[in-house]
């Protein structure tokens, strides 16, 4: 696919020694089909898992117009810093572009509505209502999840390399009551937020466009911080903290920790 990033760039593209690398559970190119509707029970793994692959397809479909090259990356597994709650991290749909990385945390929730209740003194508290039902159950805070797990993975990438996040809600039927943060999104928002995606990769000096090989750099960096994990590991890092799932409260865990590693190149992706 040709698009007007390659036709006329507004910037030089970074350039980096050829590099190239295939991951696993890598999408590129793949067109969006219509998939068919699927309960999403609220916060079980099954409804998750199931939220996610929907939300690749909803990916998929809206940044394909908007770039020349896109791969989408499902269930990427990290380790944590030393101390950290849960000693790995899992993000649900990493989109690797000219752009930059896109981080996803997906939720299955389904016909309800979503909203917060705020404080000046405390954390916001989330709330999930059906629209089935009169009360609301709270649920864990998305954006807090995501944005502590992008921040550790921002200090492992090159500084010039743009890292962002989102929570997607893919499931039908969801409605955003109130004040929400706008890292928030739903499938209605994805083209705009690809098409900004697109301006800003044109327009911002701080983070270059990303080319061929630095797109096969960027993938390998990713796998490299993952190594062996898996999404099994990182589930019993889980449940092994006390069943508080991946919050980041305190509680007691049998950490299941990767080998260590060498650091991840903390400087720029032009390594010419």
């Amino acid at each position: 696919m040709t698009t007007a990033l390659h036709k006329a760039p507004a910037r030089p593209l970074l350039t980096l020694a050829t590099r190239t690398h295939t991951l696993a559970h890598t999408h590129t190119q793949t067109p969006a089909h219509a998939t068919s509707q699927r309960a999403c029970a609220i916060d079980s793994e099954h409804a998750n898992t199931t939220a996610t692959a929907l939300g690749i397809q909803q990916l998929a479909g809206a940044f394909q117009p908007a770039f020349g090259r896109l791969h989408v990356l499902q269930d990427l597994v990290i380790p944590m810093y030393e101390g950290s709650a849960v000693p790995t991290a899992r993000f649900d749909a990493v989109l690797v572009c000219e752009a930059g990385v896109y981080l996803f945390e997906v939720k299955g929730w389904r016909n309800a509505v979503v909203y917060r209740k705020t404080s000046a003194r405390t954390l916001p508290r989330w709330f999930l209502r059906q629209h089935d039902h009169t009360l609301a159950r709270e649920v864990k805070d998305p954006a807090w999840q995501c944005g502590r797990k992008t921040t550790h993975l921002r200090s492992l990438l090159p500084t010039d390399l743009r890292v962002q996040y989102f929570v997607l809600l893919p499931c039908e039927g969801v409605e955003l009551e109130g004040v929400m943060p706008s890292a928030v999104i739903t499938p209605q928002d994805l083209p705009y937020i690809a098409r900004v995606a697109r301006n800003n990769g044109r327009t911002d000096q701080g983070y270059p466009l990303l080319d061929d090989a630095a797109i096969d750099r960027t993938l390998q960096l990713l796998a490299d911080l993952q190594g062996d994990l898996t999404v099994d590991d990182h589930m019993r890092n889980s449940r092994d903290r006390g069943g508080k799932g991946e919050s980041g409260e305190r509680g007691a865990r049998v950490e299941v920790r990767p080998a260590a590693r060498p650091p991840v190149h903390p400087g720029l992706l032009k390594l010419q």
